[in-house]
């Protein structure tokens, strides 16, 4: 159980949009699901049952993880504010968001930088252990999201988020109990006033 519990952690628009020159807010978060798939602690066991699971519990990590982002990253309500994402995590990582306050939000003085943030395509592949019942136990997400920032001096950049979280049930729903992300940022181009899908990274 142990071993296989280590293996399991260690795998790791149309229309103007906000940067088009008008005042239509920012999208809303939304990983795309890349794939579910189970790891039993046994053998022996219900394989649809588990699966099933996988399913289940991959599109509700999916959810958490759109709301986190959407907290952290894309409301300027709530940049830099951990309070406001303490409830989507447990255990210790709920007491290392200080700490990480530049990679899991905007950052802490954000407003003073950014005047907005519209995510672009994030996706996320989750791994689920579970138990010969199909009972699912934890559930790894091995995640990418990516944003375009509007800078107050009229300058973009994009933002990317990479790494892996680790849920497990509390309370009912699905928190963080482990992570290991990381934030990179490089200049952008101006988006396209229409049709345009993803921002253009200047080269260096």
């Amino acid at each position: 159980m142990v071993v296989l519990v280590a293996i399991f952690l260690l795998t790791r628009g149309n229309g103007v949009g906000p940067f088009g020159g008008d005042n239509t807010p920012p999208g809303k978060v939304d990983f795309k699901l890349k794939g579910s798939t189970f790891v039993p602690t046994q053998h022996q066991g219900d394989k649809k049952a588990q699966q099933d699971a996988a399913t289940a519990t991959a599109n509700d990590v999916r959810k958490q993880l759109d709301v986190l982002f959407d907290t952290a990253y894309v409301d300027p309500g709530t940049w830099g504010d951990t309070g406001k994402i303490k409830d989507l995590y447990t255990g210790g990582a709920k007491d290392q968001l200080d700490g990480d306050i530049k990679t899991l939000t905007l950052g802490e003085n954000a407003g003073d930088t950014y005047k907005s943030v519209d995510p672009r395509t994030s996706n996320v592949k989750v791994r689920v252990l579970t138990d010969a019942r199909g009972n699912a136990i934890r559930a790894s997400g091995a995640l990418t999201f990516t944003a375009l920032a509007t800078h107050d001096d009229g300058t973009y950049s994009e933002i990317t988020v990479t790494g892996t979280v680790v849920f497990v049930q509390d309370g009912g729903a699905w928190k963080i109990e482990a992570y290991n992300l990381s934030r990179s940022e490089k200049p952008a181009k101006a988006p396209a006033a229409s049709g345009s899908t993803s921002p253009t990274a200047e080269a260096t």
